[in-house]
């Protein structure tokens, strides 16, 4: 099972539910990812979910060999869940 790091951003303005993103991809996805804090231990891929277009959960990241996959809004939904399945079907992580 791939671990997936999720990293919020401080929500001071969002446009969407960032919680909910993530529950609708662990809900559409089964049993092949774990979806985890971002500074848990072993972190495969990192999902940065910012509130709005500012992109706020991708700072303060250390450069780092770990993969990320932005989300800024509600759009990105569908493009966030083709990114993880192409991570699956690839064996990247």
């Amino acid at each position: 099972m791939l671990r997936i790091g999720a990293k919020y951003c401080g929500g001071c303005n969002p446009s969407y539910e960032r919680v909910a993103i993530v529950q609708r991809a662990q809900s559409r996805l089964k049993d092949r990812f774990l979806f985890l804090r971002h500074d848990e231990p072993d972190i495969e891929v990192m999902v940065l979910l910012s509130g709005c277009h500012r992109a706020c959960a991708n700072q303060d990241l250390h450069p780092t060999e770990i993969s990320s996959y932005s989300v800024t809004g509600e759009n990105d939904f569908k493009d966030l869940i083709d990114y993880l399945t192409s991570l699956q079907e690839k064996g990247d992580g």
